[in-house]
């Protein structure tokens, strides 16, 4: 063998060990008298309507293999439901382990789901010791308390990130990594998580893929309650180019990310309007971002329509991808402190007239 041929072979075998995959048997059933499904098995951060992974149900089984290149995160979900009805419960995740063997069983509503494989497990544990320390005490509460169902999602969310913090897993980082692809702005477990993650995960599974994915999504620059506020560039409705640090440095500042064609964005922005008037002179500034697309026709209507006070600011046809960054796709609102810290993402204006009522009785 001339030493050319004992290269290129060696570089194939290269080549072969770096595409190695993990593989995992999935063993499924449909319980008896449960509504016809559709199943779609796709990996996280992939749109389930691409995946070719559809397992066909006969006779209330089913059966295939998932392979991937590392352990990650799967999802099966009834993808014809969801698609139907435009959501769906029955959704669930896993996670693609060399040699597992997972068991499915979709019984009405809720997919069980069991593995044999050593990740998936010790993620489970969590999973069940959170559902059994909160459970009964969620099926006690009164659905009309709004400030006890508060105080316990608080609760539950603190005693899940102290669990991560002591029982390291890849479930977190997969879990994190997920969370900032499909990044929403009332995500506010991210920050505390991102700080989990700089704390104690750097050097947890270092060869994962996942570590460059969160490196990579943090880099985008999303603007995450509980952590700076990212500037970025921006147009006025003249077309002027601005920085939009010179709209909220050094003020208490609420963001209204709106959208001239998004119908209950105005209305909110309308709503917006007496409590901006009440609080203006006591120090609140205000600004607004519209989603446009074509063209700045539309929003200029609308801003001179409803008269709104603040200036108003926009990203037309995804320019300087701002609403990415912001992780809507047109409603969301962002209370800024004047060290430009996000403190707040208010889910609506109710929300929002009870936190400045808090801010300025202080």
């Amino acid at each position: 063998m001339n030493k050319k041929t004992f290269i290129t072979i060696l570089l194939a075998i290269i080549a072969l060990t770096l595409k190695a995959q993990v593989k995992s048997h999935i063993i499924g059933s449909v319980a008896e008298g449960t509504t016809p499904v559709e199943l779609v098995i796709y990996r996280d951060g992939k749109d389930p309507k691409d995946s070719k992974l559809r397992p066909v149900v006969k006779d209330g089984h089913f059966e295939c293999d998932v392979e991937d290149a590392q352990i990650e995160r799967w999802h099966i979900v009834d993808f014809g439901e969801m698609m139907k009805k435009g959501m769906t419960s029955r959704s669930e995740a896993f996670f693609v382990e060399d040699g597992a063997t997972i068991t499915i069983r979709l019984d009405d509503d809720k997919f069980d789901i069991q593995s044999t494989g050593k990740e998936y497990k010790v993620w489970q544990a969590m999973k069940q010791e959170t559902e059994a320390k909160f459970m009964p005490a969620y099926e006690k509460l009164d659905e009309n308390d709004e400030a006890a169902m508060v105080s316990l999602e608080n609760e539950c969310h603190q005693w899940t990130l102290d669990y991560y913090k002591t029982h390291p897993m890849l479930g977190f980082l997969l879990e994190l990594g997920e969370r900032l692809n499909g990044f929403h702005f009332n995500d506010t477990e991210l920050a505390p998580m991102l700080d989990i993650y700089h704390r104690q995960y750097t050097t947890l599974y270092p060869d994962h893929s996942v570590h460059q994915r969160i490196a990579e999504q943090e880099a985008v620059g999303y603007q995450i309650c509980g952590r700076k506020y990212n500037d970025y560039d921006v147009r006025t409705v003249y077309g002027q180019q601005v920085r939009a640090s010179n709209y909220y440095k050094g003020k208490l500042t609420l963001v209204i990310c709106w959208a001239s064609w998004c119908a209950p964005c105005v209305r909110e922005a309308c709503d917006i309007i007496p409590l901006y008037e009440q609080y203006r002179e006591k120090g609140l500034n205000v600004f607004s971002l519209a989603h446009e697309f074509k063209s700045t026709d539309a929003m200029r209507k609308a801003v001179e329509l409803h008269a709104f006070p603040w200036p108003c600011l926009v990203d037309l046809d995804d320019e300087f991808g701002v609403f990415k960054k912001h992780g809507t796709k047109n409603s969301a609102l962002f209370l800024i402190d004047k060290d430009g810290v996000i403190f707040a993402v208010p889910n609506d204006v109710k929300e929002l007239k009870a936190k400045l009522e808090e801010i300025f009785k202080k």
